[in-house]
């Protein structure tokens, strides 16, 4: 599984609004503050949030008090979710990996290798990514231990 720089920049600006949720505010952040946050331009940050406010896990308002916020509580939001609305497959195998009578060991490695990735997405809440002060840089461990590659 390999994560690209758009659900690195989406899981950083979720740690931005779940912090925000926490904080008991649940306020609309602008873009331009999310931006500066998550230190990268207004453009690409707009590609990131919108599949997520399409999917529903945000709310967008336009206007001089608008930007983006949780739609949900973070607790009932996983990774996986996030992670499929941003990339699509969690982690996309050949598929003679998937037919079950090719014989070959290595597909059923595979195929647990994929289950067992989804299942820690599944079971993990983008509450992780801002549990204390220390969120930002937890948020920034989070996104670093889900960039591996197989």
């Amino acid at each position: 599984m390999r994560l690209t720089t758009k659900s690195q920049y989406g899981l950083k600006v979720l740690s931005v609004l779940v912090r925000n949720y926490k904080g008991g505010r649940n306020d609309f952040v602008q873009v331009a503050v999310l931006a500066r946050e998550c230190k990268t331009s207004l453009k690409y940050l707009e590609q990131v949030l919108a599949p997520l406010a399409r999917a529903g896990l945000l709310e967008s308002r336009r206007g001089q008090h608008g930007g983006y916020r949780l739609n949900s509580a973070p607790e009932k939001v996983t990774l996986a979710e996030v992670l499929r609305h941003l990339e699509g497959l969690l982690m996309p195998i050949p598929q003679w990996a998937d037919d079950a009578d090719d014989g070959l060991p290595v597909g059923v490695v595979l195929r647990r290798v994929r289950e067992s990735i989804r299942s820690i997405l599944e079971e993990t809440s983008i509450d992780v990514l801002a549990e204390d002060a220390g969120a930002p840089a937890r948020a920034d461990a989070v996104v670093k231990e889900l960039m591996y590659y197989i």
